[in-house]
């Protein structure tokens, strides 16, 4: 349960960082970063009749959940495993890598106008959000075992 908790806080965190991050970018240059952090377009289109704002939530709570996902292949690895567990800093920094790859992909499978994908300045701003997802995952993650280690004891 504990393990549960520290993945919904820290992935309900992570990805609210990374999304407000995007959409002050979008918002200021105009590149679809937000857009396309959220962006299921190639998956599923809805139908008109839905509203946008629905929809909005939808994609949110899907990006939501795939952040709450990382975090928890994240404390499963760094638990399951004393070296790993020695090592957290860098498997945080390779998952956030990862999820920063994912640039690539979604640009080519988005329907939806959003930066090229040879865009260098786009590429930058997303690979910041994904550092700013990277702290949040390792630090808030220290921070809640600390505290949750100190409530258990």
């Amino acid at each position: 349960m504990r393990y549960l908790y520290i993945a919904v806080v820290v992935g309900l965190i992570a990805s609210t960082a990374i999304s407000l991050y995007l959409y002050v970018i979008e918002a200021f240059t105009g590149k679809q970063l937000f857009t396309l952090l959220l962006n299921i377009d190639f998956i599923y289109t809805p139908s008109e009749s839905v509203p946008e704002n629905l929809y909005l939530a939808f994609e949110y709570a899907l990006h939501v959940l795939v952040a709450t996902l990382i975090v928890c292949v994240y404390l499963y690895l760094i638990t399951k495993n004393n070296k790993l567990w020695e090592r957290r800093m860098e498997i945080a920094a390779v998952l956030s890598f990862i999820a920063f790859l994912t640039y690539f992909p979604l640009t080519i499978l988005a329907k939806t106008t959003t930066p090229a994908v040879t865009d260098i300045v786009a590429i930058f701003d997303w690979f910041i959000a994904h550092v700013i997802f990277f702290f949040n995952l390792y630090y808030i993650t220290e921070w809640l075992f600390k505290k949750t280690t100190k409530q258990t004891t």
